[in-house]
């Protein structure tokens, strides 16, 4: 099942992110930081082809952001569906992006429940900033968000990633997008390459099984040894090695990681 869990988890790794003034390091939390809205989670889906209707990075990113972590943690195809989203998507912006789970009858005024995404309105009354619920009480709802400050209230555009909360009755709040995390199926989206069957997620120190062994024997195949036990399907820190060897050996984003770029990458070369 797909589960909430997995994109609060990503969505609180990711507190203390700030944005950056260029297109530079941006796979750190902290250096180049600025006011240039270069993120990047906007680099990541901007290299995904119909993701969005256009590039996105260098523009407000709160609800890019959000979609993201759903990405990380389900891949591309579980995570449009989960967002309700199409190809070629509006949805990097707030309103169309509220829009979208209307469409399918999945947005809720109240009781908001952990890994909604939450939507804000601005002082004028507008759909213009959103996160993710990771908790709810009796008085609060307790959010991550993207492009905001540690400021009490709504801060739209105000710069990194910040736990805040709010009481359930503020009156900036919009509503919530509801994913239907439960009713996804466990098929993933793939791309096959020779004998190779690999799901197009993110696959990380933790995860196991057959994908894992096929991306063991791939970097092994590329002088990329995974430790003692070579391709035993388990995502291990030898295996995080091998990948960070491999990202680097190819010029691609190093962060341990195999994700969509790196998996291409590997198939091609195979």
């Amino acid at each position: 099942m797909r589960a909430a869990k997995e994109v609060i988890e990503l969505a609180l790794a990711e507190v203390g992110y700030l944005e950056k003034k260029s297109a530079s390091q941006l796979d750190s939390k902290k250096a180049n930081a600025g006011s240039g809205n270069f993120t990047k989670y906007a680099r990541d889906l901007d290299a995904l082809p119909n993701f969005y209707n256009g590039k996105k990075n260098g523009f407000a990113w709160c609800d890019v952001f959000v979609d993201w972590l759903f990405v990380q943690a389900f891949g591309v195809k579980a995570a449009k569906k989960l967002l309700c989203q199409p190809d070629k998507s509006l949805g990097a912006g707030c309103g169309y992006s509220a829009n979208y789970y209307k469409a399918k009858g999945q947005f809720h005024k109240h009781s908001p429940k952990p890994g909604d995404q939450i939507f804000f309105l601005d002082s004028a009354g507008d759909v213009a900033h959103t996160g993710v619920v990771y908790k709810v009480d009796k008085l609060y709802v307790y959010t991550v968000e993207g492009n905001t400050s540690p400021q009490a209230g709504v801060v739209g555009n105000g710069g990194g990633v910040y736990k805040k909360q709010y009481a359930l009755s503020y009156n900036r709040i919009y509503g919530y997008g509801r994913p239907a995390y439960d009713a996804q199926p466990e098929e993933p989206a793939t791309t096959k390459k020779g004998d190779f069957t690999l799901e197009m997620r993110v696959l990380k120190n933790g995860c196991k099984g057959a994908d894992v062994k096929a991306l063991q024997i791939l970097l092994i195949g590329n002088k990329c040894p995974c430790g003692t036990w070579g391709a035993d399907g388990n995502f291990g820190a030898a295996t995080q090695t091998a990948v960070t060897n491999y990202q680097k050996k190819n010029k691609l984003q190093v962060d341990g990681k195999a994700g969509p770029e790196t998996m291409k990458s590997l198939l091609g070369a195979a």
